[in-house]
């Protein structure tokens, strides 16, 4: 199977495949990805980058602006780049490669994060047989945050062998607007920094202004970040792994979704559970209604997860979720 679960993830790390500065808890080790955390080392950047042929060491010398200890907590300033090395490093094997993603809280909260390698020609993705440090990308967008090192921002997915494309279904995922009911929350542009390992603290009246169209549509307003459902019920079965691949642009101008992926388990119930969507308008406001398509859901196998799949018995955060905030919100 091209997925790899949480078991095939902990031979990686036995055999220092997977290696960190610190060592790798069980915590990190998720259904079918490892959570990835952050080094004390991070710098305040001048722009993005692709490394392509040049050391990170020098790129971080040219774009520098200020060095951070994270061994302390600090403030991230909204719309300010920062590039923080991370503590997990690979030594990856010829027939191996990852592909990193947003965690669901990180896409909640507006924070636009992606891994970069050395020689990368691309964000996010690891080259089979690579060899070295992990360094991530970090910009908050809604809101300041305050965090410190070790804190996860972001996971990584593991495929072995080469056809790691290949899907065994396809769902299309649409928006759920319900006139007079609390359909979407979107970001207010002037609040205080959020501290990202205070749980369940920050009141969501101040951050998050609810949306309530007066019919089933409403309109998402450039440059404003919007959390919303799918209209679908989502179950990805312990045999399984899915991800959301947003539509391109002539299904509509906005962006959706930061994370997108479902780990095995996720919404395996009678029921199925509602993915939430994070979607941001560029260009020009765009109009958005009821069951409009805004993804495609495509589902991977994966060696079937005997126990500890998503869900309550891990205490995943957002196994019961609906219309669901951040868990920093009190909601």
């Amino acid at each position: 199977m091209p997925y790899l679960n949480r078991h095939q993830i902990s031979a990686l790390i036995k055999k220092k495949q997977i290696y960190s500065n610190k060592s790798i808890t069980n915590k990190q080790i998720q259904p079918a990805s490892l959570d990835l955390t952050l080094s004390d080392k991070c710098y305040r950047v001048k722009a993005s980058f692709i490394p392509n042929n040049i050391k990170i060491s020098d790129v971080i010398k040219e774009l520098s602006l200020t060095k951070i200890n994270l061994n302390e907590n600090k403030l991230l300033e909204k719309n300010c780049i920062y590039l923080c090395e991370l503590n997990e490093k690979l030594s990856l094997p010829y027939d191996i490669m990852g592909k990193s993603n947003p965690k669901s809280t990180t896409g909640r909260l507006d924070i636009f994060t992606r891994v970069i390698t050395e020689n990368g020609k691309e964000y996010d993705y690891v080259n089979y047989n690579y060899k070295g440090k992990l360094y991530l990308e970090i910009i908050p967008q809604s809101f300041s945050i305050i965090l410190k090192k070790n804190t996860s921002l972001n996971q990584i997915r593991f495929f072995q062998g080469s056809n790691i494309e290949k899907k065994i279904k396809q769902v299309n995922i649409s928006v759920s607007i319900k006139k007079n009911q609390i359909t979407a929350y979107k970001a207010k542009k002037i609040t205080s920094a959020i501290n990202l390992n205070k749980i369940n603290y920050y009141k969501l009246y101040k951050y998050w202004e609810k949306i309530i169209p007066e019919d089933n549509y409403f309109i998402i307003e450039r440059d404003e970040f919007y959390i919303l459902r799918s209209k679908e019920k989502i179950i990805v079965k312990n045999n399984q792994a899915a991800e959301l691949e947003p539509f391109k642009d002539s299904f509509g101008n906005f962006r959706v979704h930061y994370a997108g992926f479902f780990d095995p388990g996720f919404g395996n119930n009678k029921l199925g559970t509602p993915a939430v969507l994070e979607l941001r308008a560029y260009d020009t406001p765009f109009i958005i209604r009821d069951g409009q398509l805004v993804g495609q859901l495509n589902f991977y196998d994966i060696d079937e997860i005997k126990k500890e799949s998503y869900g309550i018995k891990i205490k995943s955060n957002y196994f019961n979720q609906d219309l669901k905030l951040a868990k920093q919100f009190n909601q």
